[in-house]
């Protein structure tokens, strides 16, 4: 009888411990979907145009969700032809960028952000690994725009973000957040010349896919957006929450 209490302990501690597992399992196993479409706003109407070649979007938690702790991650930005590419990307905040520069001329490096400690570096021309980059702690929220004081047309925008939930996404391509905790979350959805947009979303289960908008702002028909001129203001649009 002893035995048979010993044995019916352990598969109801097993159950037990399945049952907790299988639950805790689906407390992570919520995901969101969604794609982002980019209308081009003209100055007089709307235009089809050249639209920004790339989406960044970040989820983060909209109540007490736990984020998962991640490794510092390393980005680099290159000037070639006195541009920088990639023009434009979101990170996590505690990232490091390196700026690196590919072209046989100097390029003087500046940068301009809300609250950030402002960058100014001279890059020496290419082969001189040790003057032709400068290194960049990314440990504040928002965006920092980079430009060169010598070369107008070389510019780059950075937005940080304080989650690990972050992607770099074409217009119109579906992109996932998967692992997450069941509930609220906001998603914030930026591009260049655009709005940037704050959607407040919910994580379920195979949820349906979001189809969401930005609207881009460029010149007229003869003027496509990754060619017009625009100050800051216009590359970088974010109202207050």
């Amino acid at each position: 009888m002893f035995g048979k209490n010993i044995k019916r302990y352990w598969t109801a501690s097993i159950c037990i411990l399945l049952l907790c597992d299988i639950w805790a399992s689906g407390l992570h196993a919520a995901e969101v979907r969604a794609s982002v479409e980019i209308t081009r706003q003209g100055l007089f109407k709307t235009e089809a145009g050249q639209l920004p070649p790339a989406v960044a979007v970040a989820l983060l938690p909209a109540s007490d969700q736990r984020v998962p702790a991640s490794k510092r991650q390393q980005y680099r930005i290159e000037i070639s032809a006195n541009r920088m590419r990639p023009a434009f990307l979101a990170v996590q905040r505690g990232s490091l960028l390196e700026v690196v520069n590919r072209d046989d001329v100097y390029h003087q490096l500046f940068s301009v952000s809300p609250g950030e400690q402002p960058v100014s570096a001279q890059l020496n021309k290419a082969g001189n690994n040790a003057e032709n980059r400068v290194s960049v702690n990314l440990d504040r929220t928002g965006t920092t725009h980079f430009f060169c004081r010598i070369h107008k047309k070389s510019y780059a925008r950075v937005d940080v973000v304080d989650t690990p939930y972050v992607q770099m996404v074409k217009p119109g391509e579906p992109f996932r957040f998967t692992g997450l905790q069941a509930g609220n979350w906001q998603l914030r959805l930026s591009a260049p010349a655009a709005e940037t947009r704050w959607i407040d979303v919910s994580a379920h289960i195979s949820p349906p896919l979001l189809a969401l908008e930005l609207i881009a702002y460029g010149g007229g028909s003869h003027a496509p957006l990754a060619h017009s001129r625009a100050d800051i203001q216009q590359l970088y649009r974010d109202p207050t929450r």
